[in-house]
């Protein structure tokens, strides 16, 4: 009798282990998961916040329509800070934990520079929502961005300083992957006009103002400067070349400018700063991005929320109708597409994943951003 009883009771165990089982991979088999590595923490979360929250918005959007193919997306979050290791441990974590069909990230040049050789050794797709060093453009067959390199934008940034009549250039720019590439491509295309850098100095990612820099830019008179610079570290250039009576053109080869914290924090001094962006977005998916983003986060989208949001839906539309789609799958139509209307702009890959976009030469007047030129 206790002998029966136990068999029983154990039966009941398996079934109810085994329904349990089901319910969790169905559940699982509904989710089609995308792996996220952005700086969320420390003083780079100031980059990577914003395409987070562009990202959830995508994914929300497409769950609340179904998702894709039935399937509902699932973003799963690392925090790779900005640095190289973190990310390749987030990195390693996603492909071997979380295993998703694509990854998006980093926003820094070296942290993406990191992990792309890991993704192209595994054949993952990698998306940079932000990184625009050159060297991503020979980074591998796996690896994208939705942000054009720095080599565009040196290009045309140089040539308009030029044209302005400006022959005797200072640098000043942020040491790490994204500052160098800036400094090199302008370097290239402002001497191959007849131009001369008198003057290239860099300071640390840490950095809590730049007045020693200035103060030997000053010292070696150029006809103008050339900051190349992030979002925190143009607001403190911009107060400093106030504070030490700079009256040198400032030219900013980033687009920190674009993003609203730089001009509330740094409010008169920003004042006829000219710097080099993307041409504003018009399109009705910019629009409804930028309605959703403030409806739901209560401000303006910052400076590559867009591109987060982009990057999501890239990948959704490269899965719509392929029931058995994998990362080459992911990549293949992504190499297909063709003037896709993203947030940020219109996207077409070229054949080493990089986009091109309108540029746009923008200076600051009367507390407002106004564009001077557009190419």
């Amino acid at each position: 009798m206790n002998s029966m009883r136990t068999l029983k009771t154990l039966a009941v165990i398996i079934m109810i282990a085994f329904a349990a089982y089901g319910c969790g991979t169905n559940k699982k088999k509904d989710v089609i998961k995308i792996g996220v590595i952005l700086p969320l923490t420390g003083d780079a979360a100031q980059w990577g916040i914003p395409p987070k929250n562009g990202a959830i918005i995508a994914m929300e959007e497409i769950n609340a329509t179904g998702g894709i193919n039935g399937e509902k997306i699932e973003l799963i979050f690392e925090d790779g800070q900005c640095n190289p290791q973190k990310a390749i441990t987030s990195f390693n974590k996603l492909i071997t934990i979380d295993k998703p069909i694509a990854i998006i990230g980093e926003v820094c040049s070296s942290a993406t520079l990191a992990i792309a050789p890991i993704a192209e050794e595994n054949k993952m797709v990698l998306i940079s929502p932000a990184s625009t060093n050159p060297q991503i453009t020979e980074a591998g067959d796996y690896i994208f961005r939705v942000i054009p390199s720095d080599e565009l934008r040196g290009k045309v940034f140089a040539e308009y300083i030029y044209s302005k009549g400006f022959r005797n250039i200072a640098i000043l720019y942020i040491n790490n992957d994204g500052g160098k590439g800036n400094e090199l491509s302008f370097i290239k295309y402002f001497t191959a006009q007849g131009g001369k850098i008198i003057l290239s100095e860099s300071y640390n990612e840490n950095a809590k103002d730049v007045k020693t820099i200035l103060t030997k830019i000053k010292k070696n008179k150029p006809d103008a400067i050339l900051s190349i610079s992030q979002i925190t570290d143009a607001t403190f250039t911009l107060i400093n070349v106030k504070e030490l009576n700079i009256k040198l053109p400032l030219f900013f080869q980033t687009e920190a400018l674009d993003d609203p914290s730089v001009l509330t924090n740094a409010g008169n001094s920003a004042e006829g700063a000219t710097y080099i962006s993307y041409a504003k977005v018009e399109n009705t998916t910019a629009q409804k991005f930028a309605k959703s983003y403030k409806d739901k986060f209560k401000k303006e989208p910052e400076l590559f929320a867009a591109e987060g949001y982009d990057a999501v839906m890239l990948i959704a539309t490269t899965l719509k109708g392929k029931m058995n789609a994998n990362t080459d799958t992911i990549k293949q139509s992504l190499y297909k597409i063709k003037n896709f209307e993203g947030s940020s702009g219109s996207l077409t890959f070229d054949k080493n994943g990089d986009v091109e976009k309108p540029l746009a030469i923008k200076i600051i007047e009367n507390g407002n951003r106004k564009t001077i030129q557009s190419r």
